[in-house]
């Protein structure tokens, strides 16, 4: 009997920044990820307008379910 194989799906949830940009750009190292992550973001100015009135800034570590799902609407699932 052949095993199914299963592939996890991506699932909305809190996220640190670096964890997010990882599953985006696994070719990076985790020093640049969120960096790559922030220049995607800038140059979709609708995504980066509604992060903003969520309340993320430079400072924050964790990115809410809310702010995932908002990257995920923009730039597809990573």
């Amino acid at each position: 009997m052949a095993q199914t194989e299963q592939t996890e799906r991506f699932r909305i949830r809190c996220y640190s920044k670096t964890e997010l940009g990882l599953l985006y750009t696994p070719h990076c190292t985790k020093k640049h990820v969120w960096r790559v992550m922030h220049n995607w973001i800038v140059r979709c100015k609708p995504l980066n307008e509604a992060l903003l009135a969520t309340g993320l800034s430079p400072s924050s570590r964790i990115l809410s379910p809310r702010q995932v799902q908002l990257i995920v609407e923009h730039l597809g699932e990573p």
